[in-house]
């Protein structure tokens, strides 16, 4: 080969696209980034940023700094409610204690191994001595769920554990609740969010799906949680596992003021029962990709290969035609 043609070819690798490249050349890393105001973790096939102090996340196709589409979950407030039954029917139901989980007083620590990498929020100095922790881990193969036939999938899923300990519930309080928002946050595209559980009576799971019209209103992306949670006393022995419920309201005086939100999606409360004071009660969902959409799919470094290929090809081709004329 031409010495000219290896020079380049070199050349054309040292341009392409850094935005697209992998933190790792190995398949199984996981990357962190740890900056002022945001945690953002990284894998071949998924990037996730995490803003403690808005107890949110966003996260994307790639390993790259920005995407078409990114999703986001913040998790806005911890209430209690009330009525004649654990099941949070209305909104005037709300009631009680309440703390917004938008607060500049979130800690965390971030532990990794080779196995995983886990980063542990907590919330405390709580009027009624309560600790609330969100640990969130992401994995190198996959991990079963307990209790379900579910998996956590490698590299492709954030499974984050909400912990509220040594609650002490109103003397009128029936549980509590979590309210949540779902929403995309680049609007390029029409992404619609969706309740994705097909049969809610007798599966383990529920999930909320976003909905995209760039890949032909297929499920991109979820949030998806189990439908109970266990509790443990004082000495970490398990003593219940309860049900975990759920109810969609339309407008919570949305969107949440400040949030900057373009379109209003419905907000999920994640519902707990009275299951006694000062106890700890661990329930964990999971954000995530769809792994066949991304199975299917080019993968990111490929693009640019292929582009810088063919700029290679174009480019010989011009020149050895000039040279022959």
């Amino acid at each position: 080969m031409k010495k000219w043609l290896l020079g380049l070819i070199f050349a054309s690798l040292l341009v392409m696209p850094v935005t697209a490249q992998l933190v790792s050349a190995e398949d199984q890393h996981i990357g962190i980034r740890d900056e002022v105001d945001s945690i953002t973790v990284s894998t071949e096939y998924m990037t996730v940023r995490i803003l403690p102090s808005q107890a949110h996340l966003i996260w994307w196709y790639g390993n790259v700094s920005s995407a078409d589409e990114m999703y986001k979950l913040q998790l806005l407030k911890i209430q209690e409610f009330t009525g004649d039954d654990a099941i949070l029917d209305d909104k005037s139901e709300l009631g009680g204690i309440s703390y917004s989980l938008i607060s500049d007083s979130w800690s965390y620590a971030i532990v990794q191994t080779a196995q995983e990498l886990t980063i542990t929020m907590t919330l405390t100095g709580l009027a009624n001595g309560a600790t609330i922790q969100l640990v969130m881990h992401v994995y190198t193969t996959d991990v079963p769920i307990n209790g379900t036939d579910q998996t956590v999938d490698a590299l492709t899923e954030l499974k984050f554990d909400i912990i509220i300990e040594n609650w002490v519930f109103s003397p009128t309080a029936a549980g509590i609740a979590i309210e949540s928002f779902l929403t995309e946050v680049q609007n390029r595209h029409r992404v619609r969010v969706r309740n994705g559980t097909l049969n809610e009576n007798g599966n383990a799971t529920r999930t909320m799906q976003f909905i995209s019209d760039k890949y032909d209103d297929q499920a991109v992306a979820y949030f998806e949680w189990n439908t109970f949670a266990h509790v443990y006393n004082s000495t970490g022995d398990l003593v219940d596992t309860v049900d975990v419920g759920t109810s969609y309201f339309a407008d919570m005086i949305s969107p949440p003021p400040g949030m900057g939100f373009e379109e209003v999606q419905d907000h999920l409360w994640l519902t707990y029962p009275n299951y006694e004071n000062n106890m700890k009660l661990i329930h964990d969902p999971t954000i995530g990709l769809n792994a066949d959409l991304l199975a299917s799919s080019v993968p990111l470094y490929v693009i640019p290969l292929v582009g810088g290929l063919a700029g290679i090809a174009i480019v010989s081709a011009v020149i050895l035609k000039k040279k022959r004329a």
